[in-house]
């Protein structure tokens, strides 16, 4: 999660160099030959580019819908944690009476806490794969 300051556009460029060169190498490549080196049979049908574009769009929308979904879900998680959190430190306040006790418990569940929150900002390996390191 990225919570600090704004990225700039020149910071942008200088991660995704290598994906840009990369496309445009892939955009200019077929241009080049259908245009200088004259290679006609390159050229695709427009009704297969529509088709091609609508059955992207029908899986962008899928997947974008799916990963709204899980965040959602994320949210919904995240949210009865922290009501759960609440409810047993008043409940752990309100059924002791012993105040050290109570402190216990409660510093407890905040470890706890803590616990899961470094476990689920811990990369995985699938997140990880591409990396040079790996």
């Amino acid at each position: 999660m990225h919570s600090g300051k704004s990225y700039t556009f020149s910071e942008f460029l200088f991660w995704t160099r290598r994906n840009i060169y990369r496309l445009l190498f892939i955009g200019i490549l077929p241009v080049w030959l259908y245009q200088v080196a004259e290679i006609k049979w390159i050229a695709i049908p427009w009704t297969v580019v529509a088709l091609l574009g609508t059955a992207t769009a029908f899986i962008v929308g899928f997947k974008n819908t799916q990963t709204y979904n899980r965040t959602w879900e994320a949210r919904i998680i995240w949210g009865a944690i922290l009501n759960n959190s609440r409810a047993f430190g008043v409940m752990s306040r309100d059924f002791f009476d012993n105040p050290q006790k109570t402190k216990e418990l409660v510093y407890r569940h905040f470890a706890w806490l803590t616990a899961l929150r470094y476990a689920m900002r811990d990369s995985r390996i699938w997140e990880t794969t591409s990396k040079k390191y790996n």
